[in-house]
């Protein structure tokens, strides 16, 4: 079934060409929505990316309010888990900035990683197009965050230490003119981090179509070490680290999602809230990780 929303085709974010070729026929396996996609691979540098794509002013008809993965609440361990590992993380993004260093979230969901920073000495600021999670981060954690997109939102150049997009960037229009702006809000020396699916991971190849890090079409590209290090340094920084993720969420979601295509029972066993289906399939995502070719990245880089 095709979707009934308008597309729009474009040429590459990444080097302007037009010249491309069908990488994958991708739908929305998560929930379900309506309508087929072109994940496209431009022939000049390898960019992949959805065209023709929903526009601007109709891709909020592809989330699901808070029923979207992101903004759902944890309960029991996991939600404490979560908890600690948020705490770990804001330790380490802030590690060697000052203290009450500026940080910016985009695309910040309901804003618990905010807390996190918060709670660990920073100054922090949101921005998120979601107005029900943007209700949820104001109303519940007391946090300043901007309804948007980052175009929306009036933000002082040169204002923040840190720049965060956690599995954001991908959802862009266009990475070209996100990663600039970023570079323009970072001060000198600043630091953006980026977590991203990685399409050049052994998971990728292992499940086509079927690889739960595509997203479609919320994903509107899906970026390599190539071509996410090409963007950055377009936008006038640098790349510091790529970390690889041992998370096994997508190895379970994908197989989950190749079993259910052949209507086999037990794909609904493998799903991301099933703890026995992800520790079973921890030991292949924490190989990928150590082979750096895990599905998920973490891009650290460094304003110029």
């Amino acid at each position: 079934m095709q979707t009934t929303q308008p597309l729009e085709t474009i040429s590459c974010d990444l080097c302007g060409s037009a010249d491309y070729h069908v990488h994958l026929c991708v739908q929305d396996r998560i929930y379900g929505l309506p309508g087929e996609f072109s994940l496209v691979q431009c022939n000049a540098c390898g960019l992949l990316y959805i065209n023709p794509r929903p526009t601007r002013s109709n891709m909020g008809a592809f989330y699901p309010d808070l029923d979207y993965h992101a903004f759902r609440p944890s309960g029991g361990l996991k939600s404490r888990l979560l908890a600690q590992r948020r705490q770990n993380d804001a330790r380490a993004l802030l590690d060697g900035l000052a203290q009450g260093a500026s940080a910016l979230e985009i695309g910040c969901g309901t804003g618990e990683l905010l807390v996190a920073l918060r709670e660990a000495g920073a100054q922090v600021t949101g921005v998120e197009p979601n107005a029900a999670a943007v209700k949820t981060a104001v109303e519940q954690h007391g946090l300043t965050v901007h309804t948007g997109m980052l175009d929306d939102v009036s933000l002082s150049p040169a204002s923040f230490d840190l720049i965060l997009m956690k599995y954001a960037l991908e959802h862009v229009h266009s990475p070209t003119d996100t990663l600039r702006q970023i570079s323009t809000l970072l001060k000198p020396g600043g630091r953006g981090v980026f977590w991203i699916p990685n399409a050049a991971s052994i998971e990728a190849k292992l499940f086509g179509k079927y690889w739960r890090g595509l997203d479609a079409p919320r994903h509107l590209f899906v970026f390599t070490p190539d071509t996410i290090r090409r963007f950055v340094e377009k936008a006038g920084m640098e790349v510091t680290r790529i970390e690889y993720s041992p998370v096994p969420n997508d190895w379970v979601g994908s197989l989950g999602f190749w079993l259910a295509e052949r209507s086999i029972p037990l794909a609904r066993l493998f799903s991301v809230d099933n703890p026995l289906a992800l520790a079973a399939l921890l030991p292949f995502s924490a190989a990928a990780a150590a082979f750096q070719s895990a599905g998920r990245m973490r891009v650290t880089t460094k304003r110029l």
